[in-house]
């Protein structure tokens, strides 16, 4: 025999659709919660893998800026020596450190750190200008300093040489007493995307005096 539920109050049923109701969000509110805290768990390992990779980043750049130093003592001009003889050794010696920083950059390439062959070094005027004059020509200066390009191709255009694509390099050259420093160049980028990180270059990179300041350092006139 079928026997009928029994029929409900209206007060019941508002009751019973209450509690259903109420039941629901509780679910729908339970399941928002798990996906916040899901969401924040996950925020904060992509936070903690930002700082690991930025601190990574830093490390290495740091190795590959280090600053690199050496001598080519021999190259001095005697005391005394006529300015011809001055200026023929100082343009010397950056000839060598043109070609220590080739040597390097060629030793990066073969380490897989930079893409190779590389051909040359071109260094010039730190601070690029249509009329800078390269510190080694003014005798009045006993510290060069040299932007500079270890050149993987040549930019032709009508047959003609118009720049150079490669890998910057910087020189800190010591003309009293023939010394030089180079460190790798990583600047930040510019609209091409922002950097995971930056390391200023080394103070002996650029034989900086002056206060940091942005990416570089405040120049100190004389030094």
């Amino acid at each position: 025999m079928f026997a009928a539920p029994p029929r409900l109050s209206a007060a019941r049923r508002r009751t019973l659709l209450w509690a259903g109701g109420a039941l629901a969000l509780l679910v729908v509110a339970g399941t928002v919660a798990l996906a916040d805290r899901i969401t924040s768990n996950r925020n904060a390992r992509d936070r903690a893998e930002a700082i690991r990779a930025t601190a990574a980043e830093k490390v290495r750049l740091r190795r590959l800026q280090a600053p690199n130093r050496a001598a080519a003592v021999a190259l001095r001009p005697p005391p005394g020596a006529s300015a011809a003889r001055r200026l023929a050794a100082r343009a010397q010696l950056v000839k060598v450190v043109e070609a220590r920083i080739t040597e390097d950059a060629r030793a990066r390439a073969v380490r897989g750190e930079i893409d190779g062959p590389i051909s040359s070094t071109s260094c010039g005027p730190f601070l690029r200008a249509p009329d800078a004059v390269p510190d080694d020509r003014v005798l009045s200066r006993d510290i060069g300093r040299y932007d500079c390009v270890a050149i993987k191709a040549d930019v032709r255009s009508g047959g003609k040489s118009v720049g150079s694509l490669g890998y910057a390099f910087v020189a800190a050259v010591d003309f009293r007493r023939f010394s030089y420093v180079w460190c790798r160049n990583t600047p930040p980028q510019g609209e091409r995307g922002s950097a995971l990180a930056f390391v200023r270059l080394d103070r002996a990179c650029l034989a900086a005096k002056g206060r940091a300041l942005g990416t570089g350092y405040v120049d100190v006139p004389g030094s």
